[in-house]
């Protein structure tokens, strides 16, 4: 699922030492089930599919339609003074507020991966980071290049920049499960550097600090939830103020000007990711196999749906050939596989191969499915763009860029399988290693 790394729950658990409790009685059955299908990357993903769908039939069913705008649009705390920043609409609650623990998870997540994980070896991991740069700078160079006679568009750069991993890799296991886990690990890794260049991009692009009590408080709950993550035991009393830390680190930010899903990525990256001992799992993936269901079951479907909400009796052709929708579409379908591959080429050259038994033409598919934008995307979208008109053009250049990778992809791999000969189906392939040899 989006905000997950790891696309298998039994790889999960076998990686991180994390066990989803086994089913007994009726509510550890429920919470069992709960958990391996919030796990599971294909189910999740069409749940978040299926809630996108239902925003856009909701927004355009004429008596729906209305309720739907209605209900997005209501301010529950609308008698609270401006100047606390709490006067969010039910979307900018689910924008702001829900969406904070899927950064977290993505926070907990990274914090792993640099402690135990592939980004804990900087050679392993130099070629997927400098991947997932050239996956970066070609979808902005090509988004800046359409939009460079329009300046009112220019700010939406970068919107194409962005990977949903659990969609990229969910769509890759459905279309060719036998690719190597060599591959699969190459794929999670680039996307989690890609990760990494999108919270820097939101943290720099679109947050304006400028509240230093705003700083201060938030200063106050990342320190606390700092040092009682680190606690040896947890008794309630620690849990409760690890609870109260969050969203006063997460008010801190809103208050100072940065976007305060970034709390729940500070928070995650503050979270101790070593085990005690080898048996043991760390409170980082102990807290990530709790929040996993939150995030993929409640936080990401809605999210989906308040922001594909798009009435299409507004929608106008001209959005086809407008430079927003160009520019994001081309982004992601071409920009991306061609940054990422153009890379890898001259790696290759330098001596920088790809991961073992994989050739260049293996990537090719891997590489035009990074070109699924949607989470990331979908946000950065929303906040490049303040104008409906021009908001929900780019909404819909990053699901045509997104279904056009897919497609793209998919006929990359059909090809692939009628050229080369079929290769015997290791028991194995589905489980993604923690990292790649080369």
């Amino acid at each position: 699922m989006p905000g997950r790394l790891v696309g298998d729950a039994g790889f999960m658990s076998l990686q991180m030492g994390v066990t989803v409790p086994r089913p007994g009685r009726r509510f550890h059955n429920f919470t069992y089930h709960l958990h391996t299908f919030a796990e599971d990357d294909r189910k999740a993903g069409l749940l978040m599919m299926s809630a996108a769908l239902a925003g856009l039939v909701c927004a355009n069913v004429p008596k729906l339609g209305q309720l739907y705008q209605v209900a997005v649009s209501w301010v529950p705390l609308s008698d609270l003074p401006t100047s606390r920043h709490l006067d969010l609409s039910v979307g900018g609650w689910v924008q702001d507020g829900l969406l904070a623990c899927f950064f977290l998870v993505t926070g907990l997540e990274l914090r792993q991966e640099m402690t135990s994980g592939t980004l804990q070896r900087p050679k392993q991991a130099l070629l997927p980071l400098l991947s997932a740069t050239g996956g970066v700078a070609v979808p902005i160079a090509v988004y800046v290049l359409i939009n460079l006679k329009s300046p009112i568009t220019a700010g939406g750069w970068a919107v194409p920049t962005a990977t949903d991993v659990a969609f990229s890799l969910a769509a890759l296991q459905i279309l060719a499960p036998r690719t190597s886990p060599s591959v699969q690990a190459f794929l999670m890794t680039l996307a989690v550097c890609d990760d990494i260049i999108g919270v820097i991009l939101i943290a720099v692009c679109f947050s304006e600090p400028g509240n230093v009590w705003g700083l201060l408080l938030a200063a106050s709950g990342l320190t606390l939830w700092s040092v009682l993550a680190r606690l040896r035991r947890l008794a309630w009393p620690a849990k409760f103020g690890m609870a109260l830390a969050a969203p006063l680190a997460w008010y801190g930010f809103l208050l100072a000007g940065i976007h305060p899903v970034l709390a729940g990525v500070a928070l995650g990256l503050l979270t101790p990711a070593r085990a005690d001992t080898p048996q043991s799992s760390s409170r980082a993936a102990r807290l990530e196999a709790r929040l996993i269901p939150l995030s993929a079951l409640l936080a990401l479907p809605l999210f989906a749906f308040c922001s594909l909400g798009i009435p299409l009796g507004g929608f106008k052709l001209n959005w086809l050939t407008s430079p927003v929708f160009l520019g994001i579409c081309l982004g992601l379908a071409l920009g991306k596989p061609v940054g990422i591959m153009g890379v890898v080429a001259f790696c290759s050259r330098l001596g920088i191969k790809p991961p073992l038994g994989a050739r260049l033409p293996d990537l090719i598919a891997p590489a035009q499915l990074c070109g699924i934008g949607f989470t990331m995307s979908f946000l950065m979208a929303q906040l490049a763009f303040k104008e409906p008109d021009l908001e929900h053009t780019a909404l819909v250049g990053v699901l045509a860029g997104s279904l056009l990778s897919v497609l793209l992809g998919t006929c990359t791999i059909v090809c692939q399988k009628r050229s080369s000969p079929r290769r015997p189906l290791d028991q194995n392939l589905h489980r993604p290693s923690k990292g790649y040899d080369r």
